[in-house]
C-alpha cells in the first residue's frame, strides 16, 4: 500500500510554516534568542506547522508562484501580529513587579534577567518567572497553541484587519497598564505609606539616620508585601490569556 502525496499538503505545510514562525518568534520564552535555542524555536515552529496543516482551508491556497509568496508574507505577518497581542498582555506581570521595584528599594544594583539576558528590575524578573512557570505548569499555553490554531479557521489577514489590529491593540496596551496597576497598587500603597512614616520619623527625630533605617525597612517590607501579594498573579494570568486568547484573533474575524 503505497504513500500518496498531494502537492497542495506541502502548499498549505509552508503556508502554516510561515505564520508558526511569525508567532512563535513574537511569544515568550521564544523571544529572548539569546536564552532559547534556535533549534528549539524552529522545532516548535515546525511543530505547530504540522499540527495546523490539517486546518489551513483547501480553497484558499494559491496556485501560482507570485500567489504563493505573497501569501506567505501575509501569513509572517499575521503570526507576528497574533504573537505580539499574546506578547504585549503576558508582559502585563513583570510590568507590575518593576512598578514594586520603583517603591521597594531593589531598583538600585543592576542585574541579569535570566530570560532576556539584559539588565532588569530584580521584582520584574521574580514575576516574570513566576507567569513563566504557571503559564506551563497549568496549562496556559495549551490556550495559546489553541487560539493560533483556531485562526486558521478564520478569513485571513487584510488591509481592513490592520484598523481592527490597531484598535485592539490600543485597548490592549490600555489593559497592560491597568492590569500591572491592580497586580502593583496594594503594595505601592503599602510602601508609599511606609515612606510617609518615615518622612514624620525624620521631623519627631531628626538625629535618627532615615536613609540607613530606611531601606531595609522598605526591602524588608517589600518582600513581606510580595509574599502575599504574589497570589494574585495566578488569577490575573489566567485572565490575560483568556484575553489574549480573544484579541489574537481578533482582528481576523473582524469583531
Amino acid at each position: 500500500m503505497g504513500v500518496t502525496f498531494d502537492f497542495r499538503d506541502l502548499v498549505a505545510f509552508f503556508l502554516a510554516l510561515a505564520r508558526a514562525s511569525g508567532w512563535v518568534v513574537m511569544v515568550p520564552p521564544f523571544t529572548n534568542r539569546q536564552s532559547v535555542p534556535p533549534v528549539v524555536t524552529v522545532a516548535t515552529a515546525v511543530g505547530l506547522s504540522l499540527l495546523v496543516t490539517p486546518l489551513v482551508p483547501v480553497a484558499t491556497l494559491p496556485t501560482q508562484v507570485a500567489g504563493l509568496l505573497a501569501s506567505l508574507v501575509v501569513q509572517v505577518v499575521t503570526g507576528a501580529a497574533m504573537g505580539f497581542v499574546v506578547s504585549l498582555l503576558l508582559t502585563t506581570v513583570s510590568a507590575a513587579g518593576s512598578f514594586v521595584d520603583l517603591m521597594g528599594g531593589f531598583n538600585l544594583p543592576p542585574s541579569i534577567d535570566p530570560l532576556g539576558l539584559d539588565q532588569s528590575p530584580a521584582m520584574g524578573q521574580f514575576y516574570e518567572q513566576v507567569a513563566m512557570v504557571l503559564l506551563f505548569s497549568s496549562g496556559g499555553y495549551l490556550v495559546m497553541v489553541d487560539g493560533f490554531a483556531r485562526s486558521f479557521q478564520m478569513p485571513g489577514f487584510t488591509l481592513a484587519s490592520t484598523s481592527l489590529l490597531s484598535r485592539i491593540l490600543v485597548v490592549d496596551l490600555a489593559t497592560f497598564f491597568l492590569s500591572a496597576l491592580e497586580m502593583a497598587a496594594p503594595l505601592l500603597a503599602v510602601l508609599f505609606a511606609t515612606q510617609i512614616v518615615l518622612a514624620l520619623l525624620t521631623k519627631a527625630a531628626p538625629q535618627i539616620n532615615v536613609w540607613l533605617l530606611g531601606m531595609p525597612l522598605q526591602i524588608f517590607i517589600s518582600l513581606i508585601l510580595v509574599g502575599l501579594g504574589i497570589a494574585v498573579v495566578p488569577g490575573s494570568l489566567a485572565t490575560l490569556v483568556m484575553r489574549g486568547f480573544h484579541d489574537a484573533t481578533g482582528f481576523l474575524t473582524g469583531r
